[in-house]
C-alpha cells in the first residue's frame, strides 16, 4: 500500500507523501541529505518523484550496483501495483539507475547498507558491518583516512578503492 499522493500539474511534477512529517524531516535533516545525494542526470526526478512515495530515494539505491537487467527487475517488481506510472517515466528510471548505479560505479560510503559495501567494496560482511556500525556511532566519513581508521579494515584495499568512493 503506497501513502502519499501524486499531483501531476502541466510542466512540473512533485509528491506529497505524508506531508508533515515529511517536510520536517527535510527542514530538519536537508545538511545530511546534501552531502549525499543521488547524482544529477537525465531520470532523476522521475526518480525522485515515483520512487520517494515508498522510498528514501536515495537510501534505496545508493549502494546498490546493478546491471541494467537487475534494475529493470527491480523497477519492475516494485511498481506492479502503480497503474499511474507511465512506460516511459519506468524507461526513465531504469535508464538513470541503471547509468548511476552499475557495476564498477561510485561507492557511496555514508549511504551504503553494510551488504552493500561489502559487494562493493569485495570485503567480507564482517567488516562491512564493522564499517557501517562505525559510521552509526561515529558519524559520516569526510576522507579515506576516516575509513582506513574503522577497526578490521585492510588500508591497501580501501586504498584501492579510492577513485570510487562517494564521501
Amino acid at each position: 500500500m503506497r501513502v502519499g499522493v501524486r499531483v501531476r500539474i502541466p510542466n512540473s511534477e512533485f509528491s506529497i507523501p505524508n506531508c508533515v512529517p515529511l517536510c520536517v524531516a527535510f527542514g530538519i535533516f536537508s545538511f545530511v541529505a546534501s552531502a549525499q545525494s543521488p547524482p544529477d542526470g537525465p531520470g532523476k526526478a522521475e526518480f525522485e518523484s515515483v520512487c520517494s512515495l515508498c522510498h528514501d530515494g536515495a537510501a534505496a539505491v545508493m549502494g546498490k550496483q546493478w546491471t541494467r537487467t537487475q534494475w529493470e527487475a527491480k523497477v519492475a517488481e516494485m511498481l506492479q501495483e502503480e497503474p499511474d506510472v507511465t512506460p516511459k517515466e519506468v524507461a526513465a528510471i531504469v535508464e538513470y539507475l541503471s547509468s548511476n548505479f552499475k557495476p564498477g560505479g561510485k561507492i557511496y560510503i555514508n549511504k551504503a547498507k553494510a551488504k552493500d559495501l561489502a559487494s562493493a567494496l569485495e570485503i567480507s560482511v564482517s567488516v562491512a558491518d564493522a564499517i557501517a556500525r562505525y559510521r552509526d556511532e561515529k558519524g559520516r566519513f569526510k576522507t579515506l583516512d576516516d575509513v582506513k581508521q574503522v577497526p578490521g579494515v585492510d588500508p591497501a584495499k580501501i586504498e584501492a578503492t579510492k577513485d570510487r568512493l562517494e564521501f
